[in-house]
C-alpha cells in the first residue's frame, strides 16, 4: 500500500502524528488540530506538485507534518490565517482603521 493510500485512512491529527512517528504536545495539537492539518495539506500539495518518488514520499510528507506542527509552536491560527474567518477579521480591522483615519469613525 502507498503512503497516499495510507494517509487517506487516517481520521484525526493524532493518527497522522502516530503514522509519521512524530512526537507532539497534546496541548498544541488539541486546540490547533484543524489548523495543523490544513497547513500540512498545503505543504503536502506543494510537495506533491514536484515529481516525487514513492520511496521518498513518506519522509517528505513526514517533514511536511513536522513543519506544519512547528508553525503552531511559534504562532497562532490568527497569525497563520488559514481559514476565511481569520482573513475576514483582518480585513474588517483594516477597513475600520482606514475609515477612522479618513475622519469617518468617532471615538467612543
Amino acid at each position: 500500500m502507498s503512503v497516499l493510500e495510507d494517509i487517506q485512512k487516517l481520521k484525526d491529527a493524532e493518527d497522522f502524528f502516530e503514522y509519521f512517528r512524530l512526537e507532539y504536545d497534546e496541548r498544541v495539537v488539541k486546540p490547533y488540530r484543524l489548523h495543523i492539518l490544513k497547513k500540512f495539506s498545503l505543504y503536502m500539495k506543494r510537495a506533491l506538485s514536484e515529481n516525487l518518488k514513492e520511496e521518498n514520499l513518506y519522509q517528505i510528507l513526514r517533514e511536511c507534518l513536522k513543519r506544519a506542527y512547528e508553525d503552531f509552536l511559534s504562532s497562532t491560527p490568527f497569525d497563520q490565517r488559514l481559514f476565511k474567518v481569520h482573513r475576514d477579521v483582518v480585513g474588517q480591522h483594516r477597513v475600520s482603521l482606514d475609515l477612522k483615519s479618513e475622519g469617518y469613525g468617532k471615538e467612543v
